[in-house]
C-alpha cells in the first residue's frame, strides 16, 4: 500500500484493511503489526520487514474474514 492508496491513513506507520487497522512498528531487526479492529485487543504479527509484516497483517485480516467451510 501506497500513500495514494485511500486506506493510507496519515500516520505514516497506519493502515486500514478492511475496516481493521495496522500498526507497523519496527523493533530491533524485525517489523511489528499490531491488527485490531477499533476498540479491540491487537494480534501481534512479527516479520523480517515492513512489506512482509503488511502483507502478513493483510492475509490475517483475510483469513479472519473468510466464511468458516463446513466439515466434510
Amino acid at each position: 500500500m501506497t500513500m495514494t492508496d485511500p486506506h493510507y491513513l496519515s500516520a505514516p506507520d497506519l493502515v486500514e484493511h478492511n475496516g481493521y487497522q495496522i500498526r507497523l512498528s519496527p523493533s530491533g531487526l524485525d517489523w511489528m503489526a499490531f491488527v485490531a479492529l477499533p476498540q479491540q485487543r491487537p494480534t501481534l504479527i512479527m516479520a523480517p520487514d515492513r512489506d512482509a509484516a503488511l502483507a502478513k497483517a493483510c492475509e490475517w485480516i483475510e483469513t479472519q474474514l473468510a466464511p468458516a467451510k463446513d466439515p466434510v
